[in-house]
Order: C-alpha cells, then structure tokens, then sequence
C-alpha cells in the first residue's frame, strides 16, 4: 500500500464546492380536504396493481365456480306451445290429435290430448301450424308462434262436420232393362 501511496500527488487542492442556489419563498399548499383518489393515486403504483390483481383474480374465480356449478342461469331455446282442444260448447276433447308442423309441413311431433282437452310440448323457437283432429269433428289448422322461455297458449275449438243431405229417389216402375232382366229370372 505504501507504494501506491507513494505515487499519488500530495498537494492536490480539494475540488470547489459550487454556491448553492438562492433560496425560492416555499408558498404553503392548503386543501380543504384530501381526495381519496388523490390519496390512492399518491401510493406507489406497486401497491395499487397488486389490489386491482387480487381483484381480478377473486372475480375469475368466482365466475369459473359458478359456471362449473351451474348456479348461472341458462339461456333458453325453447319455448313451450300449449293446445286446448274444446267442442264449440267449450267442453273439452280428450283423445283429439295435436301435430305440431313446421311452416314447410314437415311434422314435429303427434300428441293426444288429455282429458282436460290439453296437450303440453316444448319446441324450439319458431313459427308452427298445428292440425287438429277428432274422429266426431271437423279438422282444424291453426298458425302459432313460439318464444324462447315463454308459453304460447291457443285454444281450438272443434265444429261437428256438416252431414251431407241424402236424396232418396223411389222409382214408380222398374224400367225396360230391369223388366228383360226378370223375365229371365235374375
């Protein structure tokens, strides 16, 4: 060590300290009151990101437990098309035949009615057209629409079909032909 000692120049002045600066008049900042924002913006910025993370991690895993549970309800696709098939008297018709078809007559479904005259299906969303039919009465056609989550109700009342009128015609003598026809003995 005395060698490098010994190499360095001993009458090396200190350096110059620069004057310091003159002092500027410090005005006093007053608030009424201190902002929480302020407050939360004057934190170190490491401090603010791990909350907002924690956070954010807290409300994923929230969501992926309630997805996984079920517990979020489901958007429904179908709705429920409800039939009431009475008499024009407003009794109710058991055993007539519902088809649910689809706008292009392709059919859905067949369903006979209870005895309360009811038939309960649910289809998806859409337009349909529903046959009715009973052995007494007259087929009907009805066109309804049906919403997702919701019930269509519609009630179809049934008409006995119109009995054609039969003319009995008696004829007085039998004719030329028939006559041939029994003296020949047929």
């Amino acid at each position: 060590m005395n060698e490098l000692a010994s190499e360095l120049p001993q009458d090396v002045p200190p350096a110059p300290v620069a004057p310091a600066p003159p002092a500027s008049p410090v005005v006093p900042v007053t608030r009424s009151s201190p902002s929480r924002i302020g407050a939360i913006l004057r934190q170190p910025m490491t401090k603010l990101q791990t909350v907002v993370g924690f956070g954010a991690g807290l409300v994923t895993i929230a969501g992926t437990i309630t997805s996984l549970a079920g517990l979020g309800a489901a958007v429904p696709s179908k709705g429920e098309v409800v039939a009431v098939v009475q008499d024009r008297a407003r009794k109710p018709l058991a055993a007539a035949t519902v088809e649910i078809l689809t706008p292009q007559d392709a059919l859905v479904t067949t369903l006979t009615a209870e005895q309360d005259g009811r038939v309960v299906h649910r289809v998806k969303e859409g337009r349909y057209r529903l046959r009715v039919t009973h052995p007494q009465f007259a087929p009907e056609t009805r066109q309804v629409e049906v919403h997702a989550g919701e019930r269509s109700e519609i009630r179809v009342l049934l008409a006995r079909p119109a009995t054609p009128s039969v003319k009995t015609v008696i004829a007085q003598s039998p004719g030329s032909v028939r006559r041939f026809f029994r003296e020949l003995g047929f």
